[in-house]
């Protein structure tokens, strides 16, 4: 005789110890979590919130960050060192946002307004310099002269009495295709051809802000008896030369080249010339200082920039050495994007290619173009080194780039499109602000060692700047400076530690992979709650929209908690751990029972 009995339930208990972090994706696999906020990978494997971070100075109107030995920032036209004002006589900051800053040796540099600043004596001036005869009503005078630029007294050949010359008498010959000086040595009895002629320019106050061997460019309105050095037709009566300054004083400059004073016809009115010298730099999207050079890129992206080798000022000297400077014509299409310099190669981004110039200590440099996944524009600020690596925010994601092809490492973060991304790194972290299609901004972290990302807040940064062993930010919300790890290196009055930390995670949803129905019979979570901090368990039944709450855990220590849990019918489930204050968590074990497929 047969009688009924129970068949015993299917259970399955898991535990999770390996937290995966971030991972918005239907594929969202177990110890991963779907959403969260607020969470970090510094206890990998233990799941943990992020550390506190601190208020460090409140600023006006933030636009631009630099760290080299000291904190840079410039905040509502003004320059901080260290949060200390510094002042900057002659010049001023425009309020065009935001600024690129970069240092080469003492010079910090600062873009787009082309100013400099020398941290070690102070001084300070724009890069472009220009000083103009016409400005204050005065007309130009040339002279003959020495490399010194002192006057030279010569006679015209045709004039001149060779048979009774005298030991360093100067011939000015005006006969043959051009003119030359001859001067006479009476111990050689021989006249020798001057090689190299100067003139001298003179005006109040034609050298004021330039220096020997600048490279200028010289626009005079009349060239009359300056033929041989006013060779460019600049169109309207305007004449130019591209040279170098040989001596600088305040009222005369001098510079290669040779003067033929003009004559006269009867009659002729006398006619002021007019002089403009001028030293500039290009007007450029991002710079970025590799090999003692800056190096930058044009706004309509076809041609890219360095300077003359130690000196910020000078970006037009092509006189063929090999500390000149230095530019080329690029042949790929679209804006340029953002630079960095990796591995010793200024590095320039467009969206669809990147750029790497190979520096030559001849002055030979060579550019190298890949067409890859490349640097999205708006995010230019997202460029960040960890490790011998580059990352940034391209129209693809995030990537990586070490020198080949550039490889996505944010399928995690899911279908959102994300733009504008702000980015800084410290230690193996990533720190990337990026605002999704609604313009709504959120912050995430890649662990570059393990691979994780994590999802803090929606912190819109505007600057990163790593400094000593801190990670600072400026928040577009509050328009605070905040150290990420809570550092308050600067003593300022409104300087604070955030209080605590509001933070959650969400899995994803649990059952995808079985076809039958299931109940949850158990969670245990292994905990360790910090002084004053306390968490919440909430459980949500086949996506139903509404969170369940079920337990609260509070204490201090390391403990094991039984959630209790009524077991409900579900096609598949997800939970949500949310909490205030510290606290790490070790495991989540889940036990479960199968049910029936219908």
């Amino acid at each position: 005789m047969q009688f009924p009995y129970f068949y015993d339930v299917s259970r399955t208990r898991e535990m999770t110890s390996v937290f995966g972090g971030y991972n918005h994706q239907l594929s969202c696999a177990d110890g991963q979590f779907f959403d969260m906020k607020n969470m970090s990978s510094k206890y990998f494997p233990v799941l943990s919130p992020r550390e506190k971070r601190g208020y460090v100075k409140l600023l006006t109107n933030p636009q631009g960050i630099l760290d080299k030995e000291d904190l840079w920032w410039i905040d509502d036209r003004k320059l901080y060192k260290n949060g200390t004002q510094v002042w900057l006589t002659g010049v001023r900051l425009s309020e065009l946002s935001p600024k690129t800053m970069a240092k080469m040796g003492a010079y910090l540099v600062i873009f787009p307004d082309k100013i400099y600043y020398n941290v070690d004596n102070g001084e300070c001036g724009y890069l472009d310099n220009v000083t103009d005869s016409n400005s204050i009503g005065a007309t130009a005078k040339f002279d003959l002269c020495d490399e010194q630029g002192k006057a030279i007294t010569y006679f015209n050949a045709e004039d001149y009495d060779k048979a009774n010359a005298k030991d360093g008498d100067y011939v000015l010959s005006t006969s043959g295709a051009k003119p030359t000086l001859k001067v006479y040595s009476a111990t050689t009895g021989i006249w020798t051809t001057v090689a190299t002629t100067y003139i001298s320019i003179a005006f109040l106050g034609i050298g004021k802000g330039f220096a020997k061997d600048d490279c200028v460019k010289i626009s005079v309105n009349d060239n009359r008896g300056l033929e041989a050095v006013f060779v460019n037709n600049e169109a309207e009566g305007i004449y130019s030369t591209d040279t170098y300054l040989v001596d600088v004083k305040d009222n005369v400059i001098t510079i290669p080249g040779i003067y033929v004073p003009y004559t006269k016809a009867e009659g002729e009115e006398d006619r002021s010339v007019l002089v403009r010298v001028e030293r500039k730099a290009p007007s450029m999207s991002f710079i970025t200082e590799c090999n003692n050079r800056l190096w930058g890129c044009s706004d309509d992206g076809r041609e890219v920039y360095c300077c003359r080798l130690g000196d910020v000022k000078n970006w037009r000297d092509y006189r063929g050495t090999s500390t000149g400077s230095w530019s080329a014509t690029i042949g790929t299409d679209g804006k340029f994007t953002g630079a960095i310099t990796y591995e010793g190669y200024p590095t320039f981004f467009k969206e669809d290619s990147i750029l790497q110039i190979a520096v030559s200590g001849q002055g030979a440099h060579t550019t190298r173009s890949t067409e890859c996944r490349g640097l999205q524009e708006g995010s230019e600020r997202s460029l960040a080194i960890i490790d011998k690596v580059i990352y940034y925010k391209s129209p693809w994601g995030v990537c990586t780039f070490n020198g080949g092809i550039p490889s996505v490492i944010s399928d995690e973060l899911g279908d959102e499109r994300y733009s504008n991304a702000v980015a800084g790194a410290i230690d193996n972290q990533y720190y990337i602000s990026m605002k999704n299609s609604k313009g709504i901004s959120s912050l995430f972290v890649y662990d570059t060692k393990n691979g994780l990302w994590a999802k803090e807040d929606d912190t819109d940064a505007l600057l990163f700047c790593k400094h000593n062993e801190e990670l600072y930010f400026v928040d577009a919300k509050d328009k605070m400076l905040k150290s990420a790890r809570g550092s308050l290196e600067f003593s300022f009055p409104e300087a604070a530690k955030e209080e605590e930390v509001s933070w959650y995670v969400e899995s994803g949803n649990i059952g995808y992979f079985s076809p039958d129905y299931k109940y949850i019979a158990r969670i245990n979570i292994r905990i360790t709650l910090e002084t004053g901090s306390n968490a919440d368990f909430y459980v949500q039944y086949d996506s139903n929209g509404i969170w369940e709450h079920k337990f609260n855990m509070n204490g201090v220590g390391t403990r094991s908690f039984s959630i209790p849990i009524i077991p409900r019918r579900c096609d598949h489930f997800a939970y949500k751990i949310a909490g205030r204050g510290g606290c790490k968590i070790h495991s989540l074990t889940k036990t479960v029972e199968e049910g029936s497929d219908d």
